[in-house]
């Protein structure tokens, strides 16, 4: 949900300036509230099951990657905009392919950088309310300092987070190889 979101408004805030001027005020006041400050408005809401956890990760990174994308796609080189215009592209054809092929890899860059927020909200929602979890069961064993218990709960995080990443990046290699060209020679 967070991707899908981040893509249709990052491409739209980003290539167009009138919504870039109404939206982007927004939703940069909204990416800097803190998560966590509103996860007891989300548990009155949504309640202490499942949806909430969802929403808090939801609110907690789609601004932010809405921001990187927007602000990668605002940085097309103004003559790429203008050839695919003169070219006869209109608005909606110039964001599918100009805009588009340039803002999936960055995307997908923006979603392995918000894996760990994504983990620190889940956890943090998880041990607050809930009775079920990683984040609950690392809490709930902290009072006693068993070490044993918690060490290969954060080593179990640690492990889906390194998959979950290197998935990204393997898709993006595959997906995008141009985008990926550049760095290699680094």
């Amino acid at each position: 949900m967070a991707a899908v979101t981040t893509l249709i408004l990052g491409l739209v805030i980003g290539l167009l300036p009138l919504v870039r001027a109404g939206l982007g005020p927004l939703v940069a006041t909204i990416s800097v509230i803190p998560p966590i400050a509103i996860l007891p408005i989300l548990f009155i809401i949504f309640g202490l099951g499942e949806t909430s956890k969802i929403v808090l990760i939801f609110l907690g990174i789609t601004p932010v990657m809405v921001r990187d994308l927007a602000g990668h796609i605002s940085a097309i080189p103004e003559e790429q905009i203008v050839k695919a215009q003169t070219l006869g592209a209109s608005t909606w054809l110039t964001l599918l392919r100009v805009a588009l092929p340039q803002a999936m890899p960055r995307l997908i860059d923006s979603l392995r950088l918000a894996l760990c927020p994504a983990w620190v909200y889940l956890i943090s929602a998880e041990a607050i309310a809930a009775d079920v979890g990683l984040g609950y069961r690392i809490f709930l064993v902290r009072r006693y300092l068993a070490m044993d218990t918690i060490l290969p709960y954060v080593v179990w995080i640690s492990l889906l987070a390194v998959i979950m990443d290197l998935a990204l990046l393997s898709f993006s290699r595959a997906a995008y190889p141009w985008a990926h060209a550049e760095r290699a020679g680094r």
